[in-house]
């Protein structure tokens, strides 16, 4: 999020889109709050000014985000009565435009390990229209029979942008609800355990403006984001029940299961824009191929005005996109990318991937995905030359979730510490090891500025506004590592870090994985310690 990511960040959701509506199809089971709605989300701005940074304060003190959010009350998804459930398919949307839907490359149907995406897009810039051909193949892993599955669909949460036209399973017509977020595909046959079923999905996406710099999903006067924007199946927690959890004002919600990926990218515009990606492009026929295994994500930012820059960081490569304007702070991206991707090589284990892309945005703050992070354009319009500055914090911040966030995932709503409070420390790990004259600088500006409260592991929903969301879950978990790391010694400390990233990478991690990691390598008691930052232990 902002050094992380906000996608609904910094909306104001009105509470009366968390109230449930009357379920339209037999639905799997949610483990939050099911928002399905008649209709798609209307995700309303609420005010014009750039939101502060959760780093470093200065004249947005009065942000809006300063003050309280409505309560909202979280309660599980009534079932209706059995006699009550349908499930009929949806007509299909009209598509806006008549752009040419493109073929998505063939991919045979075959039990895996995870999950594949196979994605073939057309996008007209200049109209901010996007075209996909989607393909998913989904082998059920699970010892359960599954009747269906649930996918996340980000553009669905505003209106007029996510047209679906199609939905096939294994080649035939689906069965399927889609409602805000959710599109559920049922089966006239359950997908039993290690069984894979082939989903054909075709849609296009009208993107949104982001006009107050605070959704990063769709387009600015000079940029567009493709963040979160395909349906994606979401984690299944056994019993029916999902991992699909309700979007917020700030913070994120989107749980990331291991997957394949493959993105086959045209365009009708007749000077295409430069993109970045989150991995590396080839050129086939005109058309920009991407392929990204073993990912959470895959993400998409084109613009005409980019410019590129790259460094070799031990073998993995940073590209780095910036505007001409800010050229000079751009290069000390690079660098604080190129030493960060290095320093928690060494620290916490080898980078996931071969390829590393940093974008400055026209957005806010800083934004995490898979193999590509972004960058706000106003750190680079006041960095100060040196590595005293949000600019630098941030930077930093962002390549350390390819390890906490990427490598190793968690529930970015119900355990946001084990991503955010891990890349905050890891912020003072990268000037301790390259920057030990800024550490006394990095403690005092970035954490005890604020006075931090608040409990390490309050969910999303805990905290009524965004500071008290930082203060809690990055401040005091900066501090709760530090009182860890004091308490156990270096030595077992880093012996810990290499060790859970080792045993976790893949994975999707509890605190319970966090702890057990710990205590494989020190038998000290740190009791006191979590009861005095953890809320839920």
């Amino acid at each position: 999020m902002p050094s992380s990511r906000r996608r609904s960040a910094a909306l104001l959701i009105f509470p009366c889109l968390f109230l449930l509506a009357a379920c339209l199809s037999a639905s799997p089971a949610s483990t939050s709050t099911d928002p399905r709605q008649a209709g798609a989300y209307v995700l309303v701005t609420g005010n014009p000014q750039a939101s502060p940074t959760p780093f470093q304060p200065s004249s947005l003190a009065a942000a809006p985000f300063l003050t309280a959010l409505p309560t909202l009350t979280l309660t599980a998804a009534p079932v209706p009565a059995a006699a009550t459930l349908t499930s009929v398919p949806l007509a299909a949307s009209p598509l806006p435009t008549d752009l040419p839907l493109p073929v998505a490359p063939p991919i045979s149907i075959t039990a895996a390990d995870k999950p594949s995406y196979s994605l073939a897009a057309v996008m007209d810039y200049a109209n901010h229209l996007v075209t996909v051909n989607e393909t998913v193949i989904y082998p059920n892993q699970s010892a359960e029979a599954l009747p269906s599955l649930v996918l996340a669909v980000n553009p669905n949460l505003w209106n007029g942008v996510f047209f679906l036209q199609n939905l096939t399973v294994n080649d035939a017509p689906g069965n399927y609800s889609l409602n805000g977020q959710w599109l559920i595909v049922n089966f006239a046959t359950a997908l039993q355990p290690g069984a894979a079923v082939k989903l054909g999905i075709s849609y296009q996406l009208v993107l949104p403006y982001s006009a107050a710099k605070f959704e990063n999903f769709g387009y600015t006067y000079r940029q567009a984001n493709l963040i979160d924007w395909y349906p994606f199946v979401v984690p299944y927690a056994g019993g029916g029940a999902w991992i699909l959890r309700d979007p917020y004002p700030y913070g994120e919600n989107l749980v990331y299961p291991l997957a394949d990926f493959q993105v086959r990218l045209s365009f009708v515009d007749q000077s295409p824009p430069v993109v970045a990606a989150s991995a590396p492009a080839m050129l086939e026929n005109g058309t920009l191929v991407y392929n990204l295994p073993n990912a959470r994500n895959l993400t998409l930012s084109a613009s005409p005005d980019y410019l590129l820059g790259s460094a070799d960081a031990g073998g993995i490569t940073i590209y780095n996109y910036y505007f001409a304007e800010h050229a000079t702070a751009a290069a000390q991206v690079l660098e604080l990318s190129r030493e960060a991707v290095l320093t928690y090589s060494q620290v916490y284990g080898s980078y996931p991937h071969a390829a590393l892309s940093v974008v400055e945005t026209d957005l806010n703050d800083g934004l995490e995905t898979d193999g590509l992070y972004f960058l706000a354009a106003n750190f680079y319009a006041t960095y100060d030359g040196t590595v005293r500055n949000n600019l630098s914090l941030i930077a930093v911040h962002e390549t350390a979730h390819q390890w906490w966030y990427g490598a190793v995932a968690s529930d970015q709503a119900l355990e946001p510490w084990l991503d955010e409070a891990l890349c905050t420390y890891s912020e003072r790990i990268f000037y301790e090891k390259n920057y030990p004259d800024s550490l006394n600088w990095w403690w005092n500006f970035r954490i005890y500025y604020y006075s931090p409260s608040g409990y390490v592991d309050s969910h999303l929903y805990d905290t009524g506004t965004f500071r008290a969301y930082v203060n809690a879950v990055y401040f005091q978990g900066a501090k709760f590592i530090e009182g860890l790391r004091s308490r156990i010694g270096d030595s077992a400390f880093f012996a810990f870090l290499q060790d859970y990233y080792a045993s976790n990478r893949g994975r999707i991690v509890s605190g319970n994985d966090f702890f057990a990691a710990v205590s494989a390598h020190s038998n000290v008691d740190i009791g006191d310690l979590i009861r005095t930052y953890f809320l839920y232990r």
